[in-house]
């Protein structure tokens, strides 16, 4: 196999050849989960936010600097004939910065070995790829966008401009449930192709270099769950080739794009310490189909085979950037804190001879609240935590402090009483409850002045109460009464109202004779 490297991607394979001679079954890099507010940050691809596949629109703090290493291996059967067989090992070495809230820049220097069965073409590649990802937060929603950069190599060390390729992508996270959804969906103008010969190449070069000789539509998915220091992530890919390929020796018909690659993943982690996390990886991948009459003349697409299965282990690790909280929490946005403010009332309730009322229900009413209590043998009540209004980033509005106290018992009249609350500890006057006195009784005879006779049906309305009474064939009526003083408007048709005041005693009767006049 050729040996294709770009620059500075001596450093990956370290990690990576080991991976590919153990030669076992098969796994491939999966994201692990991004953070919501107030959880502990999980990272992906590129030591950034997000997936290995699919990234979410999540920047790392300010002046934070992430560095990830990942390593793992893969497997995938009868992709260049029933018998072959193609182990992979993989490394990855990133690092991450963010000078601004709203933006991070990461460069990941990715490498593998791959060796074939049955042959020894095997080799190793590596390049590195520069991710530029602004994003900005909109209520329970963030959304940017990520430019990608790939610069692949010929032979090593080496840089191929013309080969350099491009992706774009647009990013949008929201809150699902405990975690945060990721969705990204772009194209990739991809020319790594021109970085290799096609007619140097071996099968297994066209197979293992990872150059693709098409454009492509990108789109991902990824759910990242936070669980104290452990965090899940499960993640899903697709790479739709468009556009036309190479032109093979002999022929006059470009290449067609293949069907798309499709990857689906897992992942957990675990935050070791403030600084340093730890996950491990496992996804699987759907290549296009390579025919025998490709195989057979030598003429296989190229594009970035996967193993059917790859897996590993990774270590991430934030430095700088603002002061972490305990268990690897890190204040990703500013979240606006409602703090709820409160009043406490206390107060005293006693009789008309000034000893404590037992038993009194007291009830506070503001114009969105309600607070109760009951007094206790000195005939004293607390109500607590009565909310009044709120404080939000600091402001402080108080719009609920107008309130209502009643006061009830058996045997006494209600009491009633209203207050301005402030925050804190509200001191309300001392109130006394009056005896409930004991039934009086109006009685009276409607007559006509003109006709001395007795006037029935004559309507009588007395305030305060709101009672009324009609008198009977006789003109008389009878109606119960509180003790107090009232006023009486009796009327008949054709004469004219007559009112007076009564005064009701307890047990009292009150007799009184009205005379209507023209």
């Amino acid at each position: 196999m050729r040996r294709r490297w770009g620059l500075a991607s001596v450093l990956t394979l370290v990690i990576a050849a080991p991976a590919a001679s153990a030669q076992p079954a098969d796994v491939a890099a999966s994201a692990t989960p991004t953070d919501e507010p107030g959880a502990p940050q999980a990272i992906g691809y590129g030591a950034m936010p997000g997936g290995l596949h699919a990234p979410s629109a999540e920047t790392l703090p300010k002046g934070a600097v992430e560095v990830a290493l990942l390593g793992g291996f893969g497997q995938r059967g009868g992709l260049l004939g029933t018998d072959h067989k193609l182990n992979r090992g993989i490394g990855n070495l990133a690092v991450a910065f963010a000078p601004h809230p709203m933006l991070t820049i990461g460069l990941s220097l990715d490498g593998r070995v791959d060796k074939h069965s049955p042959g020894n073409d095997d080799g190793y590649v590596g390049d590195p790829h520069l991710m530029i990802r602004a994003a900005k937060a909109s209520g329970n929603l963030r959304f940017g966008g990520q430019l990608g950069i790939w610069v692949p190599g010929k032979d090593a060390p080496s840089i191929a401009g013309s080969a350099i390729s491009v992706d774009a992508r647009g990013l949008l996270s929201l809150k699902a449930g405990p975690g945060l959804l990721s969705f990204s969906a772009g194209f990739r103008l991809d020319n790594s192709a021109k970085s290799a010969d096609p007619s140097k190449l071996s099968l297994q070069d066209r197979v293992s270099l990872g150059v693709s000789e098409f454009h492509a539509v990108i789109g991902g998915a990824q759910l990242s769950i936070p669980s104290g220091k452990l965090f899940f992530g499960a993640e899903a890919s697709v790479d739709v080739f468009v556009g036309s390929g190479n032109t093979p020796m002999g022929s006059t018909t470009a290449h067609e794009a293949p069907g798309p690659l499709i990857r689906f993943g897992a992942s957990a982690g675990y935050h070791i310490t403030n600084e340093w996390s730890a996950l491990v990886f496992v996804e699987g991948a759907k290549v296009p189909h390579v025919s025998p009459a490709d195989i057979a003349a030598n003429d296989v697409r190229l594009i970035g085979y996967e193993p059917t299965v790859t897996g590993g282990l990774g270590i991430s690790g934030r430095f700088g950037g603002p002061k972490k909280g305990s268990g690897g929490i890190v204040p990703h946005d500013p979240i606006d804190i409602t703090v709820v403010e409160t009043a406490d009332l206390t107060g005293e309730v006693v009789d008309e001879t000034g000893k404590p009322v037992v038993g009194a229900k007291v009830e506070v009413k503001a114009k969105n609240n309600t607070g109760t209590a009951v007094t206790d043998d000195k005939g004293v009540y607390v109500v607590s935590k009565l909310p009044i209004g709120k404080t939000v980033k600091g402001v402080t509005t108080l719009d609920d402090t107008g309130v209502e106290i009643e006061v009830n018992v058996d045997g006494k009249k209600p009491a009633k009483t209203s207050l301005t609350l402030t925050k804190g500890e509200n001191k309300v006057g001392k109130v006394t409850l009056e005896p409930v006195l004991p039934p009086g009784q109006l009685r009276a005879v409607v007559r006509s002045v003109v006709t001395g006779k007795a006037l029935p049906g004559a309507t009588v309305k007395i305030e305060p109460g709101a009672k009324t009474a009609t008198s009977d064939a006789e003109g008389k009526f009878e109606v119960d009464l509180a003790p107090g003083t009232y006023k009486i408007k009796v009327s008949s048709p054709g004469l004219a109202d007559q009112e007076l005041d009564v005064t009701i005693d307890p047990n009292g009767v009150a007799i009184k004779n009205i005379e209507l006049h023209k």
